[in-house]
């Protein structure tokens, strides 16, 4: 039974419209590829359309409105083709049907922020602030302080290294600003998961997990050299759960009592997990989350 005491939001990620336009027609030889590497590509027919993530985004809306939570996070792809107007012009349209009771933030994936949908530039970092506002930023609600951050940048920062430093220094500010001003839950939201197994794997691909065709190891989470910094300070400041999507799945895992939670696609899913979002709420008894399939 739910509390009514707590405060409840509703995450999503990757709602990537144009991806299913991307996975369709390719061949048998391209789909066989990506499913040896645990990516559950299907055979379709080609189109050219987001008909398909129209209506799996507009029902993620439509629940929300019913849920009526405090807020609506998008862990990042919100779109497949970087800086493509059109595919950001349809997430937006869509996600005003929102009433203004029901803020939305969005948080930067690797389709939404990088050029060549990897790393990240200046350049491609200033698109998506014209399109989605800052790629990091913090938000208070009650008593809990919420912290979104541009993992692309943490993942592959070689062209924006300033951007990095920049996005470190504040992460430790916020996380020392939230406690000092009493707020008794942390909750930080990311597009990367920082890790899938525990928070000291290593860089190589996990047998479960291994990376797309074509890319280099480790794709689905953040290198350690830069992950374990920010586990650090989430442990010296209690952060109770990290929030993210990317792997277009579900995936549950923890560092200690900090959870870190991989949220399957609201739009083309990847795994055996169909398109959904999550419902989660704060508490004085913790972290609550339950995915609940779109059924579209």
């Amino acid at each position: 039974m739910a509390d009514d005491t707590a405060l409840r939001f509703v995450q999503l990620a990757d709602p990537q419209f144009g991806q299913f336009a991307r996975f369709s027609g390719i061949s048998d030889t391209e789909i066989e590829q990506f499913q040896q590497h645990k990516l559950n590509v299907k055979k379709a027919p080609s189109i050219a359309h987001f008909e398909n993530e129209t209506k799996r985004f507009t029902s993620a809306i439509e629940h929300a409105i019913e849920i009526n939570p405090a807020f609506v996070i998008v862990c990042g792809d919100m779109i497949n083709t970087p800086g493509a107007a059109d595919e950001v012009a349809e997430v937006k349209r869509i996600a005003s049907g929102l009433p203004a009771s029901i803020p939305i933030f969005w948080t930067p994936g690797n389709h939404d922020v990088c050029s060549d949908t990897v790393r990240p530039t200046d350049e491609s970092i200033a698109t998506y602030r014209a399109d989605f506002g800052d790629d990091f930023h913090s938000f208070h609600h009650g008593d809990s302080s919420f912290i979104v951050l541009n993992s692309c940048v943490l993942q592959r920062p070689e062209n924006v290294r300033e951007e990095f430093d920049r996005q470190m220094t504040f992460v430790e500010s916020t996380l020392r600003s939230a406690r000092s001003r009493g707020s008794k839950h942390i909750v930080v939201f990311t597009h990367h998961p920082l890790f899938l197994d525990h928070a000291e794997e290593p860089d190589d691909d996990l047998p479960f997990a291994p990376s797309p065709p074509n890319q280099e190891p480790g794709y689905w989470t953040i290198p350690l050299e830069r992950r374990m910094p920010l586990i650090e300070l989430f442990r010296q400041y209690a952060v109770e759960a990290i929030f993210s999507g990317h792997w277009h799945r579900n995936n549950y895992t923890r560092d200690g009592e900090m959870l870190m939670i991989s949220t399957g696609a609201v739009g083309y899913p990847l795994g055996d997990d169909p398109s959904g979002y999550r419902v989660v709420e704060l508490s004085d008894g913790g972290v609550q989350h339950s995915y609940h399939p779109l059924n579209v």
